[in-house]
């Protein structure tokens, strides 16, 4: 099999979640540093358009969005499993909430105490993906948030305790999606002190963290470009025929993420599952490429 290759920057809150599973699972990979901000003119030729990091890439294949990711991690490495036996539906349950309420939750007091040392531009950036994550928006939702992420963290105190990980003795997927907003936190002082104030909590980070950074060498995307036009994609063999929605393979399709960031995706349906979206697109920098998606939280439509 091909590297595994991450598209990713270091202070980015969703790649930390792949980062530890693939530290935890031990997996060799690749570093590739995008920038922060669009444009990206690296990563775009993979995507087709989608700029939200991580990506992984592993050769012509291009799984977009930590959902998708984490599974596939899942099935290239499958022990130490990340999906514990029979709770593979309260992962997901987790997983959601975690990505999307209690990152919402973490994010605008965190970045009202940093705004200083922020990139300049970048929340003019985020907004372009979301009038949300604008800097108005951001200092106006923070103290709400701010109240609303300690009763979560309360939560989460209450689920660890007596118990090495949230489901417990092993590490899942579960837990990596929680520990990246609770890694933000730990950026602002007022929040580490919060983190801290709870043994159990702050026992679980310390174990997360403590996972290392795993078996990580750099690659430049210059590198990763050339990997993927000396590929074919690999991963496109199996789904279902038909869908609800009565999407088929060959259908010429648009993806877009239900929540932010506009940018579409443009492809071929190559394969479909009840969890999963496939679509092959050519692109003149690298060639032939297939992009995988989750189909939760994204709006496929047919051309």
């Amino acid at each position: 099999m091909a590297e595994l290759i991450l598209h990713h920057y270091p202070f980015s809150l969703f790649a930390e979640k792949i980062r530890r599973i693939l530290a935890y699972k031990k997996i060799a990979w690749r570093s590739v540093e995008q920038p922060m901000m669009a444009p990206k003119p690296e990563l775009t030729p993979l995507t087709g358009g989608y700029r939200r990091i991580p990506v992984l890439q592993i050769g012509a294949d291009i799984y977009c969005d930590t959902a998708c990711i984490a599974r596939r991690l899942e099935q290239i490495r499958p022990e130490p499993s990340c999906i514990p036996p029979g709770q593979a539906g309260l992962v997901e349950l987790i997983e959601d909430w975690a990505d999307h309420r209690l990152m919402s939750q973490a994010v605008p007091p965190v970045v009202v105490e940093i705004f200083p040392v922020l990139p300049p531009g970048i929340l003019v950036d985020r907004a372009a993906m979301s009038p949300a994550l604008g800097k108005d928006a951001i200092f106006q939702a923070a103290p709400h948030a701010l109240s609303q992420v300690l009763l979560s963290l309360d939560r989460l105190e209450g689920q660890l305790r007596g118990r090495r990980f949230l489901l417990g003795d092993a590490f899942s997927i579960a837990d990596a999606a929680c520990f990246h907003p609770v890694w933000f936190l730990n950026r602002s002082a007022t929040l580490s002190a919060a983190i801290e104030a709870r043994p159990a909590l702050a026992a679980w980070f310390a174990r997360i963290e403590a996972f290392g950074p795993g078996d990580v060498r750099a690659m430049t995307a210059a590198e990763a470009l050339a990997a993927a036009r000396a590929s074919e994609p690999a991963d496109v063999a199996g789904g279902e025929s038909a869908t609800g929605e009565g999407l088929s393979p060959g259908d010429a399709v648009t993806i877009t993420a239900d929540d932010y960031g506009p940018e579409e995706t443009r492809g071929v349906v190559a394969r479909l599952s009840a969890a999963e979206i496939t679509i092959r697109r050519s692109d003149p920098d690298v060639g032939e490429i297939a992009v995988h998606f989750p189909r939760a939280g994204y709006r496929i439509r047919r051309q």
